[in-house]
């Protein structure tokens, strides 16, 4: 029982970092191309922050698949 919420975990933290990434990647892409307003914010920040998420979601991305596969060859 324990290693399925330690799967489930993993997963929803997965899941979560990507839609977190992807939601900063949208709201960069808004303020410095959409609004064109890069000059009066800190455009820099949020794409490093945004490289960062993404980043974090690429080496959260193998435990979860590897975490997945073994659940799945029970």
């Amino acid at each position: 029982m324990t290693t399925c919420i330690t799967y489930a975990n993993i997963q929803i933290t997965s899941t979560l970092t990507f839609a977190a990434a992807c939601a900063s990647a949208g709201i960069t892409v808004l303020i410095g191309n959409d609004l064109g307003q890069c000059s009066q914010n800190h455009c820099a920040r949020f794409e490093t922050a945004t490289a960062m998420a993404f980043i974090s979601w690429f080496t959260i991305s193998p435990s979860f698949l590897l975490n997945f596969w073994t659940l799945a060859s029970r």
